[in-house]
């Protein structure tokens, strides 16, 4: 991938260029103002949209590369967690005294003009209007995956990235680990053969909300954590309180997630799209497991099929060629015949986005104006096919894709759920 097709338009370059060489560090930045200045001195400010479990890791990986000044978040004891931890470690940096705003609604956050960008790691049902939102205010976006809680949704934000000419990081971080990268590397140059086929484990599909009430507890705003999601009674498997360390299990209700096929499946298709070339298309057919295919299986155009199956090794991909076998997940980079893991590559060959620090790489990217390793229309992509795969588990029948339209063909049901629900009050206006 060139300079040139990585950064953005040239009215953009232009605009943030001009900025940059007009204002140097003569005229301070709060003089200036103007919608994404930054002058070369300072440091990037975060603003984090959600404050549990995922952003408590996030702010080690960037309080050293960043500053964080707020957090936002519908329970109490977890913002005040969050503002803590998030002190502390600033303290340990050599920042005694760092002040961190918090919020309890994020629209008030996105009103701070000192916030350069903004971190969302708030359930999937939230990722839409807080990508679109964060957009609209000027600011630029790290986003957790998966990227969106639906088809339509992920192309709104898309649309909202790049009319606002924002710097969208997607959470797909295995695209920053060099394993994942010369795994695809080794498929995309031909060293496995001509690729037959793909399998992809990630887990099972979501399931309805089903759990019984509970009582909730008064330092939680339910209503705000549902948000534009069906409302349904509170239980703690959704939102466990601050003692219970773990990852909650909201992402296992169809209401607030989708799954595995999209906690993992956008981690695991993300690889295997990267792996074939295609972040910018998609599969043109879905079938169900049956008698004709024992797993799900997608087709691409150009005759390569993808399972999604768990072929006995964990969470991971599997690509299968004429002359190779490619094994990658966290845990193996394994090779058929074994010597390709340690190919040496060569300068004629293909080469990709190279990035070993997947949220330096954002920011980063925020500095040059450039797009970084996974970009909004990538994110949308992969989760795109978490989602097809939901449909077609539903549905239970083969489904044809068109990629270009983003549309199922002759098929009115399974094209009205490419929409999820959208409790009113809340909008997506790009």
């Amino acid at each position: 991938m060139t300079d040139d097709s990585n950064r953005f338009s040239r009215r953009s370059f232009l605009k943030t260029g001009f900025l940059a060489t007009t204002a140097f560090t003569i005229v301070p930045r709060h003089v200036l103002g103007g919608v994404g200045f930054m002058a070369p001195s300072d440091q990037i400010t975060l603003g984090f949209i959600g404050t549990g479990k995922q952003a408590r890791g996030l702010t080690g990986a960037f309080a050293n590369k960043a500053k964080i000044i707020a957090g936002c978040d519908v329970d109490a004891r977890k913002l005040e967690n969050f503002q803590n931890l998030t002190r502390q470690r600033y303290e340990r940096l050599g920042t005694p005294n760092h002040v961190i705003k918090t919020y309890r609604d994020f629209r008030e956050l996105l009103n701070n003009k000192e916030i350069d960008a903004t971190v969302i790691s708030t359930p999937d049902h939230w990722h839409a209007i807080q990508v679109i939102e964060s957009a609209k205010a000027g600011k630029d976006i790290m986003c957790e995956k998966p990227f969106a809680h639906d088809i339509n949704q992920g192309r709104l934000m898309v649309q909202a990235v790049e009319k606002y000419e924002k710097v969208l990081q997607v959470g797909s971080q295995q695209r920053s680990n060099r394993n994942f990268r010369n795994a695809c590397r080794l498929v995309r140059n031909g060293l496995i053969g001509d690729v037959i086929e793909v399998k992809v484990s990630c887990g099972p599909p979501p399931k309805k909300f089903d759990l019984p009430a509970e009582t909730k507890p008064d330092y939680l705003d339910w209503e705000m954590w549902v948000g534009p999601a069906e409302f349904n009674h509170f239980n703690a498997e959704l939102s466990p309180p601050l003692e219970r360390d773990i990852f909650p299990n909201w992402r296992n209700y169809k209401e607030y997630g989708n799954g595995m096929t999209a906690d993992w499946g956008t981690h695991m298709f993300d690889i295997a799209q990267w792996g074939l070339g295609t972040d910018h298309t998609g599969p043109v057919a879905v079938y169900p497991p049956g008698a004709d295919h024992r797993q799900l299986t997608f087709l691409y155009e150009n005759g390569i099929k993808m399972t999604h199956e768990d072929f006995g090794r964990g969470y991971g991909v599997r690509f299968i060629g004429t002359r190779g076998v490619v094994d990658i997940s966290r845990e193996y980079f394994e090779t058929l015949p074994a010597n390709l893991a340690s190919h040496e590559f060569g300068e004629n060959d293909i080469k990709l986005y190279e990035s070993n620090d997947h949220y330096q790489d954002w920011i980063d990217c925020i500095r040059a104006r450039r797009k970084p390793i996974c970009t909004a229309e990538t994110g949308h992509r992969t989760a795109t096919i978490c989602f097809i795969t939901n449909i077609c588990y539903e549905l239970r029948r083969p489904l044809r894709w068109d990629p270009v339209k983003e549309e199922f063909l002759n098929d009115a049901e399974a094209n009205r759920m490419r929409a999820g629900y959208l409790r009113a009050p809340w909008t997506m206006i790009v």
